[in-house]
């Protein structure tokens, strides 16, 4: 909320008045001068950004001929005006409370823009004021604020009038030409702030940098906790399986071995023996239990219990298929090979074969192991047109070159 902030503030200022504004524009006299004016002010700061400010001012107007470029045909050579007031209501806008490194702005630029009504009396010639008179005027400005102390700011502005007739020098219809009437006001004032001393202006204070600061401090509070409770716990990690010794379960984990969150061996197919030491990692339960390698044994199905063996086939010599990399794709040399052994199981019909791969421990290794196996037997029995119930498949880990696939007469 502002309620903790000062919103009201009166001011005073002095400056330089101009019948002229800075963006230029026609006027009726063609040497425009300065004279004194001074003023003051109502603010209230609704919040960080905007407020409305209600102004007066006073002083004089005055202008001639004396600059002889665009002179001709000016029937008037001076004109003086007396502001009797200039009084208008503004909305500000101040630009200024974005900067995240200071809670408390110094310097706040700020942009205003409002309506107004003027009464004045004019003389031209050196005659005689005329009649009072009025009119409506557009008051545009910019200006920079500094602030001095929490109570007082200076005030450094510059704002341009726009008045709706010609009547304000005086003059209308210079060369037959109507030229709405202008004036400029190049202040600087002081500011005063009303309120409680303890309280702090709105307009200055800078929610941006406090939510900084209230962030940073409240991380560096999270910060010292957590380095309390690193600094009562234990981080020594005795077997480097990343879990700290008061978790761990197991401290004393080959290095290199996979663990779970309590410092575990992992073991996949749950045989009892870690993975690690596992040379099957994945064991069919039915197949358990293992031996101290992890590989299990399993049973002759029931339609084979009772079969009487016959004598293996003679094959011949059967070749052994190469891979590369991890590519499980059959190179035409491989394709040429397969070829050959199913002609020779076309020709012996009673015999089968096992195609064998030989993979790492790890899972990575069996999988491709795998694929490989069956893209063999895929290509002998989809191309070659062997039937798949005389192709085996197999993978033992650490028998061989994991990149080679022996096939075996059975």
């Amino acid at each position: 909320g502002t309620s903790q902030f000062k919103k009201f503030s009166i001011g005073i200022n002095a400056g330089a008045l101009r019948p002229s504004v800075v963006t230029g524009g026609p006027n009726d006299f063609t040497k425009p001068l300065y004279t004194l004016g001074y003023g003051g002010n109502l603010k209230y700061q609704f919040t960080h950004r905007f407020a409305l400010q209600a102004d007066v001012l006073f002083g004089k107007l005055k202008g001639n001929n004396d600059n002889p470029t665009g002179a001709a045909n000016r029937p008037i050579d001076e004109f003086e005006t007396d502001l009797n007031y200039a009084a208008s209501l503004s909305g500000v806008l101040t630009l200024g409370s974005i900067n995240w490194l200071s809670e408390k702005t110094k310097v706040l630029p700020y942009f205003t823009g409002g309506a107004g009504w003027t009464g004045f009396k004019v003389s031209t010639a050196g005659g005689p004021k005329g009649d009072a008179q009025g009119e409506f005027f557009v008051p545009v400005g910019v200006g920079l604020k500094f602030l001095l102390s929490d109570v007082v700011n200076l005030d450094l502005g510059y704002r341009a009038h726009f008045v709706d007739d010609d009547n304000l020098d005086g003059t209308r219809n210079v060369q037959g030409i109507a030229h709405k009437d202008k004036f400029s006001y190049g202040f600087l004032g002081l500011e005063f702030a009303l309120g409680s001393k303890t309280k702090k202006q709105l307009m200055f204070d800078n929610p941006a940098a406090k939510l900084n600061s209230i962030l940073t401090t409240q991380i560096s509070n999270i910060q010292t906790q957590v380095d309390s409770i690193n600094a009562r716990m234990s981080t020594k990690d005795s077997d480097g399986d990343g879990v700290f010794d008061q978790f761990d379960k197991e401290p004393n984990t080959p290095a290199g071995a996979a663990v779970d969150f309590r410092g575990v061996a992992l073991d996949t197919d749950g045989d009892g023996v870690p993975d690690y030491k596992d040379k099957q990692l994945i064991t069919p339960t039915e197949c358990q239990p293992v031996d101290a390698d992890g590989v299990g044994k399993c049973p002759d199905p029931e339609c084979c219990k009772n079969m009487v063996k016959v004598s293996a086939c003679d094959l011949g010599d059967m070749p052994s298929i190469s891979f590369r990399g991890s590519s499980n794709t059959l190179s035409s040399d491989a394709k040429a090979m397969l070829a050959t052994v199913a002609s020779k199981l076309k020709n012996s019909a009673d015999c089968s074969i096992t195609i064998t791969g030989y993979p790492a421990a790890s899972k990575a290794s069996q999988a491709l192991c795998n694929r490989r196996s069956n893209a063999v037997k895929t290509y002998l029995t989809e191309t070659e047109g062997i039937s798949a119930d005389r192709i085996m498949t197999g993978c033992e880990t650490g028998g061989g070159d994991a990149n080679v696939v022996d096939i075996k007469a059975n």
